[in-house]
């Protein structure tokens, strides 16, 4: 956990992620534009991610979840039995989706020559939580299930997600440990904890940058914030749970401008003292969500190089010898 800087200045982003950050399309606050506001100005910003990858075959389909169909987005790098890494995308669990997230699902495929199952969740306020971590469990579980009905390897298996996604895959892996094909978890500067208050890089990013405590607040309200959920239930707060042993091999990124930063690596930490082999990074200077913006930023593109030569690594550490 990092502490605050001296003179309560918070630390500068580096020029480039000023610049991009700089270029992207301006919003207010999100409290202050509608659902549909946010959502579009999302999809705005999307296209600064760039185009990603070429990948061989992209398919819409639907798997089976408890409460109907879930759609998905399922990317092969080849033909015959691949590894497969389950994404849940980001944007506050309320934003984001397939399309939004095409670039990062399409740029891991392609740098971790494995297949990629991209999930549409249920959001949030037309489907209030459990709904989305219940879609995301569905989706790994059906993969876990029936892996080599898809071309998957079945001992191969990985769930991953950035910002509220990586949130929804620590919730997957925590729910599936026991299920020895899941492998490994990729969060990606993930929001893990409710309790924002303890974390000083809350404190010190609340106010600047792309990530406010406003932009939290809204999110974490209109997913649960008119149900009975305790704030301390792991299926909501992943950091919560009381035991991490036996879960998969973890590769965490964060930011350093971030305030999810310190809950992240205090997440690594507890993890590595629970005997999970993990791997940790910072990316200085940089801010939320830096790593989808590999279209525009080298930090990215070298996050992205990292979180798949991570998940390779995992992957070869699987494979049957």
């Amino acid at each position: 956990m990092s502490d605050q800087p001296s003179n309560d200045q918070p630390t500068p982003l580096a020029p480039e992620a000023a610049e991009v950050l700089a270029a992207a399309p301006r919003r207010p606050e999100r409290h202050l534009l509608s659902i549909e506001e946010n959502r579009a100005a999302m999809r705005a910003t999307s296209t600064a991610f760039g185009a990603g990858a070429e990948i061989d075959r992209v398919e819409n389909t639907t798997f089976p979840g408890r409460d109907g169909a879930i759609p998905v987005r399922i990317y092969r790098t080849a033909s015959g039995s691949q590894p497969v890494l389950v994404y849940a995308h980001g944007g506050g669990w309320v934003l984001g989706d397939l399309d939004t997230h095409d670039a990062i699902c399409r740029n891991l495929a392609a740098l971790a020559d494995c297949a990629v199952v991209s999930v549409d969740y249920r959001q949030p306020p037309e489907h209030k939580f459990p709904a989305a971590p219940h879609d995301v469990i569905d989706v790994v579980q059906h993969v876990l299930d029936h892996a080599e009905k898809f071309d998957f390897d079945p001992g191969r298996i990985a769930v991953g997600g950035d910002s509220a996604g990586g949130n929804l895959a620590a919730v997957a892996a925590q729910h599936l440990r026991i299920h020895p094909g899941l492998v490994h978890q990729l969060l990606l500067i993930p929001t893990l904890d409710t309790h924002l208050d303890q974390w000083p890089s809350q404190r010190e990013f609340a106010t600047v940058y792309n990530l406010t405590r406003n932009d939290l607040d809204w999110y974490f309200n209109h997913y649960f914030g008119d149900t009975d959920t305790s704030p301390d239930d792991p299926l909501l707060a992943p950091y919560q749970a009381r035991d991490l042993t036996g879960l998969p091999s973890a590769t965490i990124v964060t930011a350093e401008c971030d305030p999810l930063r310190d809950e992240a690596e205090a997440y690594a930490a507890r993890l590595e003292q629970s005997g999970v082999d993990i791997g940790l990074r910072r990316f200085d200077g940089m801010f939320h969500p830096f790593i989808l913006f590999g279209g525009s930023l080298a930090a990215a593109r070298e996050a992205q190089e990292y979180a798949a030569a991570e998940l390779r690594k995992a992957f070869d550490r699987a494979a049957p010898r």
